[in-house]
């Protein structure tokens, strides 16, 4: 509930300081005094949009605050304990700041909040129905929110909602897998046919390496052996070979050592040095006798070059990297795969979730058609009870077939975010004429009591606290308009109900009556809101009848006005 709203250099507002009540709330004023800019306040608190046109002149910021009564708000506190905000005594004070410089700041308790936050909330605190909510009700795609909060079925929408949305992301997946499908095929035929390439070619890391040494030695075979044989040759074969004269030096030395025994250290390094020239001796020979002479081999050596080179030029600059891009494409044929699998378990999915949403979607259809029969009754009965007897309300639901079943693609069809079903209200404002659409035939005072209508019927599960009319006497007078004072009378009986009225036949019902006037204060205009006693209502509710110049007969109308209003209930 609404309990105080302070503004601050708002509009022609310099400052305000308003305090209501349970009950009726009636403001009442001159055109122009103020009060729609009071309107405009509170939507500021519910997350409308702010301007520096609205700050006073001359005033660098504005400010809008308000306080609120949480304690019958549950889903309020539930919100506000997502939040970590912790209100005092279930008062919440919400304030919001406007700066010339473009910046506003959101107070929400003592914590800085955002706008978001701010929808979220405000529009659970306090309801407005003026010119926007008329607006509404003639826009046919939102006939099927009200028929759907009559029906109290709006929680097994949401359940359905997040059903359709999560159908529809996993949907546009499965599209997107399957637009990139024809792609992924030939991706896939060309990494298998890499991958087989690689494969057969039998790669191993150091080959090349050794094919380059081993065509060398093909290449220049009889050069080594003429130079490996031949070495050979000249340090054992041949007459006068080095071994040969190195032994007999060798021989003759350990002699002579016989005489001096200096020269023993010399015989041993000779007869080192034999052994070690037969060992190099017999290597040479071993290496020319396996030196293979076979232009066949060499040929099969440079095709395999070959190969490898070519190879090179398609996958990478080395054996390693070949194997790199190998092993590369083998987890793109997995990931490919992986895909295939994933569109295969995606459709099966899909099947199984668009079951559900259908059904889902006919049990709110039945639930639907149930509310549209009782909602007729409803609001023809309150109709009648404000001046509009003869009128009949009539619900169109067009529900939409499912089409197929084999293709999950296009199962959706018929299927919105609210559910299977189109809704438009119909109305026939006079007895014999065929029902013809509520947004193009309502007269404004028609559109305004219909809006009173559904928020009287709304209201027995409304769980916004307050609930603000504006414009709700567009077009309407007399008897009509006493009717709908006692309709906002009996609102106020389970809600808090703010009023904003020009007709005295409906501020006489008020619990509170607040008088908005505008006057000149040094130089300047500025709107003041004042509670009035029993003799000052009178005075304004004579005011709303009679105009500038008020008789006692005025004034006697208008007490027996009040007196009649607090006994209609």
């Amino acid at each position: 509930m609404l309990q105080e709203l302070i503004v601050k250099n708002f509009a022609i507002i310099d400052s305000l300081h308003i305090r209501f009540e349970e009950g009726l709330n009636i403001l009442s004023g001159e055109t122009g005094a103020g009060k729609s800019i009071i309107v405009g306040a509170l939507g500021l608190l519910m997350g409308g949009r702010a301007f520096t046109e609205l700050i006073r002149t001359e005033k660098e910021e504005a400010v809008v605050e308000a306080v609120f009564d949480i304690s019958t708000c549950p889903d309020v506190r539930e919100r506000l304990h997502l939040w970590d905000i912790t209100p005092d005594d279930q008062l919440l004070i919400i304030r919001r700041k406007i700066s010339r410089n473009g910046k506003s700041r959101i107070f929400i308790g003592e914590r800085l909040g955002t706008l978001q936050m701010l929808s979220q909330i405000g529009t659970r605190l306090i309801d407005i129905s003026g010119q926007y909510s008329q607006q509404l009700l003639l826009q046919t795609e939102r006939h099927i929110d009200i028929l759907d909060a009559v029906g109290n079925t709006l929680h097994v929408r949401e359940q359905y909602c997040v059903q359709y949305k999560d159908y529809v992301e996993r949907l546009n997946e499965l599209k997107s897998l399957l637009k990139q499908e024809d792609e992924r095929i030939k991706q896939k035929e060309l990494c298998a046919f890499q991958y087989d390439e690689i494969g057969k070619a039998n790669l191993y890391q150091g080959e090349e390496e050794e094919l380059l040494r081993e065509k060398n030695i093909l290449t220049h075979a009889n050069n080594l052996y003429e130079k490996t044989f031949g070495g050979y040759d000249e340090l054992y074969e041949r007459d006068g070979a080095c071994l040969s004269v190195l032994k007999k030096i060798a021989r003759d030395v350990a002699d002579a050592s016989h005489i001096d025994k200096k020269l023993s250290v010399l015989t041993k390094q000779l007869e080192s040095a034999v052994i070690s020239l037969e060992d190099s001796a017999f290597a040479l020979r071993d290496y020319a006798e396996n030196i293979q002479m076979d232009p066949g081999r060499l040929e099969m050596v440079e095709s395999r070059l070959d190969e490898i080179n070519r190879l090179k030029k398609k996958y990478g600059p080395s054996i390693e990297k070949i194997l790199l891009f190998k092993d590369t494409i083998q987890q793109q044929i997995r990931d490919i795969e992986g895909n295939t699998h994933k569109i295969d378990h995606l459709r099966e999915e899909l099947s199984s979730k668009v079951k559900q949403l259908w059904s889902t979607a006919e049990q709110l259809s039945e639930k639907r058609t149930n509310t549209a029969m009782e909602i007729k009754k409803l609001v023809e009965k309150e109709l009648a009870s404000i001046g509009m007897k003869k009128t009949s309300f009539f619900t169109k639901i067009k529900k939409h077939e499912r089409t197929t079943y084999d293709d999950v693609t296009v199962a959706l069809n018929g299927l919105t975010a609210t559910g299977r079903d189109t809704v438009e209200f119909f109305i026939t404002p006079n007895a014999g004429e065929d029902p013809k659409p509520l947004s193009r035939i309502a007269s404004g005072g028609e559109i305004s009591r219909i809006v009173l209508a559904l928020k009287k019927i709304l209201a027995g599960n409304y769980r916004v606290a307050t609930l603000m009319f504006d414009e709700v006497d567009a077009g309407i007078g007399g008897a009509v308009a006493e009717a709908v004072g006692a309709k906002l009378k009996e609102i106020a009986q389970s809600h808090q109900v703010l009023c904003i009225t020009h007709l005295p036949q409906i501020a006489c019902f008020g619990d509170q009556h607040y008088s908005v006037t505008k006057g000149i204060h040094d130089r300047r205009t500025v709107t003041q809101v004042v509670l009035l006693d029993e003799p000052e209502r009178v005075e304004e509710i004579s005011r709303m009848l009679g105009g500038r110049k008020i008789s006692e007969k005025t004034r006697d109308h208008a007490r027996e006005m009040m007196k009649n209003a607090q006994k209609c209930l």
